[in-house]
């Protein structure tokens, strides 16, 4: 049977409101329809489901979906029958009368698509039940487990090999996001996928900011990093379930909206706990890293590990869970090599000596991406087999180190290795740390380390403040890491310690990006559009994402579509959705646009609404993006420049008569009380004009971007009093 482009489009545009294809989903959808079998490597987030839902949609007989946890099915059959696609899931949670229901359902041909785990296919009675059937595609789910070589083998998904033979009329499509070549090629010679018909998307998620931080103080940390993300849905990964628990406990006791999730659970708490989070009841997830979610949610917005993950495949599985929606997401590893040890008696049980060798290679993977100084999106591509062709991706901490103010640290860079030749290079980063904070550990004293002239004089300076600026040297190759971690002096160390090289370091531009993200001003249409997401899912009795994405949402606020035309216009608005839910959008939207004023021309195609801002400069254009309530990572990443000159631009806007909300500044890039004071205080007794001399009478105490933020909120204060 021949399948036309233009049936392909129009189905995909009513069923599933997309007018075009991401990238590779044409390929694949193409050759399914053609009855070529397929192998897709396809990072997550772009779109693997629907490269088998369309096709599915397409072909007369049935469509079997093998997948490997049953919540995950349960997650798409839902997304899928909202759609109002005929689909279910056949699995061992079921009572005998579901699955009674589901094969009537299956043999009557009511059902298009069928989600099954691989241990319940492979059960002779079923493979029966389905040989009395016309099946035309078989798609496999997290296809990398049928290779021993990836870092998820299960020896049920080696077996779905006999569907080939037991099959042979169906068209089989392999979908995974996390292969590398030899497991590529393992997977396509199981199903007898022909090598030209292997199609690889990109591995690059280019919305995701890599960031790996030293393994000090992680709990108060992650609570800072939690402050800054209010009501944002985010996953905490842990080695243990102990630690789960631990995590979990100590966030719900600090008032956090926080479940556990693990696989010494309960089924029933364990799915209980699953649904709370996928229905934005609660905020965080805490769960192991050895027992995946199987959850498809589309907003998480930041994902946390708070121990090393096993593999580098299973980090980007992990960390693939985050802005599925496109939107950008934040991606934060705390790293110790002691997690080394504990990992090491998790994953090294096994007596098979080749698994062990394996393991070991992801293990080693894993840690050198950890110890980079190189761009950590260039790390990871590498390993999957591609080349990364920017010099900068500036969105990972190492390339955007650069990209920030800079201070000059010579002075605590002598003082830092002036310690390591005093400890006669026998002490570890640690060591050095104890030593110059002046500590009364044991093994400090026994060494006779507290009789040394530096002992105790970096006491002004945090523990904390000690690491980055270790960490600051090490990457600049100001210093060499030897056996048993011991720190030892090279050329560039004798120079800064000589004062014949200075060193510079960045300012907190890694912590700005971990902190300032997505914070949505509450009464902007976003967030009116938000709740109404939210009200409506909880009538459907489905999770708020179902209904629509973030994405979605913001592509409303921006673009105002007035009418259900305009409304059909918006990214994942289809037919079916726009007469579930368009007439409640569409009069939200035209009241909010009523209430503020806001002409506009209703949309009927993807261009913009002309709104007409009254000034077109740049400074314009970013304190109207800001506006709209992007964060500093947004606009930082929107318009290719600094938080410093961003800023400066808002600066601008503001003398050129336009308008900003001081609490939304505070919003924008949050400032303690007392710091907002003392620096008010300073502006008003030296005036605004330069910022020097007020960074001097404040004994440089608050960086130059503090200063430009408390000038800002200022000239909007004043500003907003003006007659």
């Amino acid at each position: 049977m021949q399948y036309s482009q233009e049936s392909m489009y129009r189905i995909m545009r009513e069923k599933f409101g997309f007018e075009s294809f991401l990238p590779a989903q044409e390929r694949v959808v193409s050759n399914l329809l053609q009855g070529k079998s397929t192998l897709a490597v396809m990072p997550t987030g772009s779109g693997k489901s629907l490269c088998f839902q369309l096709p599915a949609l397409m072909f007369e007989g049935l469509c079997v979906v093998v997948s490997p946890m049953i919540s995950l099915m349960q997650d798409q059959v839902m997304q899928i029958r909202d759609l109002g696609i005929p689909a279910k899931s056949f699995h061992s949670l079921m009572s005998e009368s579901e699955r009674q229901e589901t094969l009537k359902e299956l043999h009557s041909g009511a059902l298009k698509i069928l989600y099954v785990a691989p241990e319940t296919l492979l059960k002779d009675w079923f493979l029966k039940e389905l040989g009395t059937l016309r099946i035309d595609l078989i798609a496999i789910d997290e296809a990398h487990c049928i290779s021993m070589w990836g870092h998820d083998f299960r020896p049920d998904y080696r077996q779905l090999t006999l569907l080939t033979d037991r099959f042979p009329q169906a068209v089989v499509c392999a979908l995974t996001a996390t292969a590398i070549p030899r497991v590529q090629d393992d997977i396509c010679q199981c199903l007898r996928i022909a090598n030209a018909n292997k199609i690889i998307q990109s591995f690059d998620r280019d919305n995701l900011l890599l960031i790996v931080e030293p393994k000090r103080d992680s709990y108060n940390r992650l609570l800072r990093f939690l402050a800054m993300h209010p009501e944002e849905s985010g996953i905490v990964y842990c080695m243990t379930r102990k630690r789960v628990d631990t995590i979990s406990d100590r966030l719900i006791s600090d008032g956090f909206r926080a479940l556990p999730y693990h696989a010494g659970l309960e089924d029933q708490e364990r799915y209980a706990n699953q649904e709370a989070f996928i229905h934005d009841k609660v905020q965080i997830i805490v769960a192991t890293i050895a027992f995946g979610m199987g959850i498809n949610k589309s907003n998480v917005r930041f994902v946390i590990h708070m121990d090393l993950p096993k593999s580098l495949e299973t980090y980007y599985q992990e960390i693939g869970r985050a802005g599925r929606d496109g939107l950008p997401s934040t991606c934060l590893l705390f790293y110790s090599i002691g997690d080394l040890i504990g990992l090491k008696k998790i994953i090294f049980g096994n007596s098979d000596s080749q698994q062990n060798y394996i393991t070991q290679n992801h293990l080693e993977a894993m840690v050198s991406y950890c110890e980079s100084t190189k761009c950590r999106r260039t790390r990871i591509l590498e390993y999957f087999g591609e080349t990364y062709q920017k010099d900068n991706c500036e969105m990972c901490d190492n390339c955007l180190r650069d990209k920030g103010s800079k201070i000059d640290a010579s002075r605590e860079a002598q003082i830092f290795l002036s310690a390591i030749y005093r400890c006669k290079e026998n002490a570890t980063a640690d060591e050095i740390i104890k030593i110059l904070r002046g500590s009364t550990a044991k093994k400090i004293l026994s060494a006779g380390y507290d009789k040394l002239s530096v002992y105790g004089i970096g006491k002004t300076m945090s523990t904390k403040d000690w690491f980055a600026l270790y960490q600051a040297l090490r990457q600049q190759y100001c210093l060499v890491v030897k056996d048993y971690n011991k720190l030892k002096l090279n050329d560039k160390s004798w120079k800064i310690l000589k004062a014949e090289l200075p060193f510079n370091m960045s300012e907190s531009l890694i912590s700005l990006l971990v902190e300032n993200d997505e914070n949505q001003e509450s009464g902007g249409l976003f967030e009116i559009l938000r709740k109404l997401r939210l009200r409506l899912a909880e009538e459907r009795g489905l999770p708020p994402y179902v209904v629509f994405s973030d994405r979605s949402l913001r592509e409303m606020a921006a673009r105002y579509p007035c009418d259900l035309e305009g409304f059909k216009t918006i990214t994942g608005v289809g037919e079916y959705k726009a007469q579930e839910y368009g007439a409640q959008f569409v009069a939200e939207i035209a009241s909010f646009c009523q209430e503020h004023g806001l002409s506009y021309i209703p949309v009927r195609s993807n261009d913009l609404p002309q709104l007409k801002p009254r000034l077109k400069s740049k400074s314009c254009l970013v304190a109207e993006y800001v506006q709209a309530g992007h964060s500093a990572q947004e606009t930082m990443l929107r318009f290719g420049i600094q938080l410093s000159t961003i800023l400066d631009h808002l600066q601008r806007f503001i003398e050129q008569d336009g308008y900003l909300d001081a609490g939304q500044m505070q919003s924008f890039y949050p400032i303690e009380e007392q710091a907002f004071s003392e620096i008010s205080t300073a502006f008003r007794q030296l005036g605004m004009s330069t910022l020097k001399p007020v960074r001097e009478y404040l004994e440089e105490r608050y960086s130059y971007t503090e200063l430009r933020l408390v000038r800002l909120m200022l000239l909007c204060q004043i500003k907003s009093k003006a007659p």
